[in-house]
């Protein structure tokens, strides 16, 4: 991550929460798919529970530092790490569920999730022993299914 791109950022939802009649802290830093922002504080305004709210404190990100820094790098928006926590959690259930599917061998099909957890899941299996993941239903119904890697797939 450029520095520049922290350091606008930082000024960016420091000035943004203090419009707010905010106090908080930024933490700014390169994720895995661009810049993780966690706002920390005890917020009064900001809804912390909603995704959508996160999405679109994301998106005005991004066109800000279109605009100001002529940088086009993806941001993910947490409010007190709550996304980053989910992450964890979900990751664990995952592994878990993988290492029953390779004890039982027998395959597991998980909730319904949204395309970023299934992607999260997919990928944090993808190189576990004894187990294959894919995808099955249609829109909000779509989930992940942990399976037994079959001995004679390709």
């Amino acid at each position: 991550m450029a520095e520049k791109v922290g350091e606008a950022l930082t000024r960016f939802f420091g000035e943004l929460l203090g419009i707010l009649g905010e106090e908080g802290e930024v933490e700014v830093r390169e994720g895995k798919d661009g810049i993780y922002v966690n706002l920390r504080g005890s917020f009064k305004a900001l809804p912390l529970e909603d995704k959508e709210f996160r999405e679109a404190l994301a998106r005005l990100s991004v066109l800000f530092l279109k605009s100001a820094l002529r940088e086009n790098v993806a941001v993910e928006i947490d409010l007190n790490g709550q996304e980053e926590a989910w992450r964890k959690k979900l990751l664990a259930r995952a592994l878990s569920v993988a290492e029953r599917v390779r004890t039982e061998k027998r395959s597991i099909e998980l909730e319904p999730m949204p395309p970023k957890d299934r992607r999260l899941i997919h990928l944090a299996l993808a190189d576990f022993p004894g187990v294959r993941t894919y995808s099955v239903g249609q829109g909000e119904n779509r989930r992940v299914v942990i399976a037994p890697e079959e001995t004679n797939a390709p």
